[in-house]
């Protein structure tokens, strides 16, 4: 297969910086609080229930022209999608947000997941009639044209693949003319970044806090609770611009055309991403190829993304699962977090077709159902906030449905940059130790199990600590001392999350996360895989700052000083056994950042794995599954046996849902990809048999 050339890859990424440093955020409510706010729920292109209920609630006259003065029209998302006039919605949407300025109104329109899935090319819920509205009397000819265009990409693919050219019948033109009816070629370009309803989806945000409310489609899960509104707002805004700008290098390079659907990009991304893989074998890759790499990987896993995660801003439901008991402690966590008194949200449909108040008045669910003919029972609704009181408005009645408090209490307390577990929780005891912990004075250490050696680095005392001149995350070696024992330990308190990264051999990482919690989480791992080879972690503050504390093997020799001094181990068939373990658990952590000086041996040659803060990632594909091509016998029957439940239980204190999600799928195609090679290959080929090594986590 053809490999494409890297021509206008300087210029994707020049671009897709500059992007991101340009963008500009609307900060949070700012200035003096709007005296009404009118929120209104899921649309799904119920063009004629919107206009009625904004009529009702003073927003809008007959003619739907701005009456509301100066209040603040909130659209919770999903406008789009479902029903037959979803570009009518916009267009009166589009059409308020100008007006609204001049009588001191404001409209806020927040993005749903049905917004996100349609600028993407997600269309699986567009109706027939919403490509009808972008219609007129040019389409025929340009859908002609489109498939005159998919015709010839099939052909030039199925070249560059080796194959023989396609024979297109008059069954498949049909088939294809059917899925891509008038207006559909003209509503993939009017949602593109240059088309008109484009652009403007892509200056939304997702979420929007005005007069101590939040507001926004799905919820904020706990979990992320941490994040600030303009983190959310600004993740989101990236994952599009991201997508955006893979999708015109993938145009350019000639592997999609414009008018391609999410359901065709995705396996083209795959697709190459196996070709690359492939026509590269065990060689490493240039920074322009790992960069076009972590592109395609990018798109190919897009289901890991903030904007698409069921934990999300647009796609979470708690609010409306949670029993009473349950959502009643969470949901004051988290208004705590904002400083906020009340959550409105979308995205869940409410049986009764009412907008529901839950948790005394801290929760208020407003998708009533607006699109009847979809949702039996349901009616256009609005929610009026003004002094305190929440009041649900219908096309014949109003209802109140919180009176304002004589008081509200507000939490003093803020989000942090990262959600932890708390220093003192301690992991489950371990087996005993099959290794042995010298000190700085070269004499073995007392310790007899992992649990005790957990202990002494959660509870001794910090004697001295010094930076570390390798790495370039700024590690620290700490003196440890307790009961006149001394040991060292390497601190880490890198926390550091971006859209994109530009890392130090000039290739590109998106989604990139640096971030200490991830050391005790391999650690973790590792113990239930039966490994021992990532030296014990856990989580500790010290000197006032949350980071990762864990065991220093002592004098230990790094690969990168092994091969620059060409030192030989007694064993090499034996190192090679480890080497190939060690790739096997980095494809399953998916960690980006295995180099030679985080290799160490011991006296003994053990091998030990350090230094995982770039690890863990969202994707659910293997990285590189190419070098996890052999493993231990024993390793074997544990990524097999080893159940979801121990593993998401024991990495939860250090993991988010998404992160563990990735990690469990990574398990699986890792099974199926050392299946496949035993099948290929033969067992013995793929599988040896590794006696793990006492090892004395020190050289003389």
């Amino acid at each position: 297969m053809r490999m494409f050339a890297p021509r206008h890859l300087t210029h994707f990424f020049i671009a897709f910086l500059a992007a991101l440093a340009l963008s500009v955020f609307t900060p949070s409510a700012a200035g003096s609080e709007p005296q009404r706010i009118v929120a209104i729920g899921d649309i799904h292109g119920e063009f004629d229930g919107l206009a009625s209920i904004l009529e009702q609630a003073k927003i809008i006259d007959a003619q739907h022209r701005w009456t509301g003065g100066s209040a603040v029209l909130v659209q919770t998302g999903d406008f789009l999608d479902r029903g037959p006039k979803s570009r009518a919605v916009m267009d009166l949407l589009v059409s308020l947000e100008q007006q609204a300025p001049k009588q001191d109104g404001k409209v806020v329109v927040l993005l749903g997941n049905h917004e996100v899935m349609n600028l993407i090319g997600d269309l699986r819920y567009v109706a027939p009639e919403a490509y009808a509205e972008f219609a007129d009397a040019g389409s025929e000819k340009r859908r002609r044209q489109a498939y005159e265009q998919y015709v010839d990409w099939r052909k030039r693919r199925a070249k560059q693949l080796g194959e023989p050219p396609p024979p297109l019948t008059p069954e498949e033109e049909r088939q294809w003319l059917a899925a891509h009816p008038a207006g559909f070629v003209e509503h993939r370009d009017g949602f593109s970044p240059r088309g008109k309803y484009g652009k403007w989806l892509r200056g939304r945000q997702s979420v929007h806090e005005a007069a101590r409310v939040l507001f926004l489609h799905g919820g904020i899960s706990p979990e992320l609770a941490s994040w600030t509104v303009d983190a959310f707002n600004q993740r989101l805004r990236e994952e599009l611009q991201l997508f955006d700008r893979a999708a015109e290098w993938m145009q350019r390079e000639r592997l999609i055309l414009p008018f391609f659907t999410l359901e065709e990009i995705v396996p083209l991304a795959q697709q190459e991403l196996e070709a690359r893989t492939k026509a590269a074998g065990s060689r490493e890759e240039s920074p322009e190829q790992k960069a076009q790499r972590a592109m395609l990987e990018a798109v190919a896993g897009y289901r890991s993304w903030l904007s698409f995660h069921s934990d999300g801003p647009l796609w979470y439901r708690g609010y409306a699962k949670w029993s009473d008991a349950e959502g009643a402690a969470q949901i004051q966590k988290i208004l705590d977090n904002y400083k906020a008194t009340a959550v409105v949200v979308g995205h869940t449909p409410q049986d009764s077709g009412r907008i529901r108040a839950r948790f005394s008045g801290k929760a208020f669910l407003i998708d009533t159902g607006m699109l009847a003919s979809y949702y039996p029972g349901g009616q256009a609704s609005a929610l009026e906030i003004q002094d305190g009181r929440f009041t649900a408005i219908y096309r014949d009645q109003r209802i109140v449905l919180l009176e304002p408090p004589k008081a509200q209490a507000v939490a003093a307390s803020a989000p942090t940059s990262a959600t932890v577990a708390p220093s003192a929780e301690k992991p489950p005891a371990g087996a005993a130790l099959r290794r042995r912990w010298t000190g700085p004075d070269g004499q073995i250490l007392p310790f007899n199990t992992d649990e005790a050696l957990l202990e002494f680095l959660r509870t001794a005392r910090v004697e001295k600590m010094s930076s570390i001149p390798q790495g370039i995350t700024h590690p620290r070696k700490v003196l440890l001392e307790k009961d006149g024992i001394q040991m060292h330990a390497v601190f880490r308190d890198i926390d550091e999350e971006k859209a994109s990264a530009q890392l130090a051999m000039g290739s590109m990482e998106f989604f990139f996360r640096d971030c200490f919690i991830f050391e005790p989480a391999a650690y973790e791992l590792s113990r239930v895989l039966g490994l021992n080879n990532v030296p014990p972690a856990i989580l500790r503050t010290i000197e006032g700052k949350k980071g990762s504390l864990q065991a220093w093997v002592e004098n230990a020799l790094t690969e990168t000083s092994r091969t620059k001094k060409k030192i030989q181990p007694p064993d090499e068939q034996q190192r090679a056994k480890q080497i190939h373990n060690m790739w096997t658990f980095d494809a399953l952590v998916f960690n980006t950042d295995r180099n030679s000086g985080n290799i160490l041996y011991d006296k003994d040659w053990k091998l030990w794995l350090i230094d995982h803060t770039r690890a863990f990632r969202r994707f659910p594909d293997l990285q590189r599954p190419i070098q996890a091509s052999r493993c231990d016998r024993k390793l074997w029957e544990r990524l097999q046996n080893v159940d979801d439940a121990t593993i998401g239980e024991r990495l939860k204190p250090y993991l988010s849902s998404w992160e563990i999600k990735g990690l469990l799928e990574r398990r699986r195609k890792l099974v199926a990809h050392l299946r496949k090679l035993i099948a290929e290959r033969g067992e013995a080929k793929v599988l040896f048999d590794y006696e793990e090594l006492a090892g004395t986590a020190a050289v003389p």
